[in-house]
């Protein structure tokens, strides 16, 4: 790969693979990468360990989870996510460690657009487009109840489902406030 330019290895058809599509992590399937940030990559991913099927949004730490430092926020964005309930929130569901020893957590695949996006798209009127917004700034205020400043607000971390609900996506970087 060294001998040729990086624009050729770009220009290239071939898509890149993840390595980590079809492994098992926990009782969950990795189906599809739907996205990855500074600290790991979400996944579709299928619950399918006998009792019942399931699709969720996974979250897998990047590497084998040996930064400590990657590791503490990891874990604090699971408990932040924990102490949020709130129905436009995406919702925790599980948790747990690779088989390899990465962090990795489920919560509710949102099937959506990014909410500029989706009111764009749809040429919503501005009554529309407020009542999104007010169903963003509860989100916000559930969380700032909680002590979580979520520090990311932008329209790609806010989904908008089938339904018209807006859903608040990735505390990575959030952070907890002290009492």
């Amino acid at each position: 790969p060294l001998d040729r330019p990086l624009a050729d290895h770009l220009a290239e058809d071939s898509p890149v693979v993840d390595p980590r599509l079809g492994r098992r992590v926990g009782p969950y399937l990795l189906r599809e990468l739907l996205g990855q940030g500074g600290m790991g990559s979400v996944y579709r991913a299928e619950r399918d360990d006998g009792g019942f099927t399931q699709t969720v949004a996974l979250k897998l730490l990047r590497g084998s989870g040996d930064d400590a430092q990657a590791r503490r926020r990891f874990a604090r964005e699971r408990q932040i996510l924990v102490r949020l309930q709130h129905p436009n929130i995406a919702r925790f569901l599980d948790g747990g460690v690779s088989d390899d020893g990465a962090p990795w957590y489920a919560m509710e695949l949102v099937e959506g657009e990014p909410i500029t996006r989706w009111a764009q798209s749809r040429a919503l009127p501005l009554r529309a487009r407020l009542e999104l917004a007010m169903q963003v700034c509860d989100a916000v205020q559930v969380a700032h109840r909680n002590l979580v400043l979520h520090r990311d607000l932008k329209p790609a971390n806010i989904l908008v489902d089938a339904q018209g609900g807006a859903k608040l996506l990735d505390f990575g970087i959030a952070k907890l406030l002290q009492d």
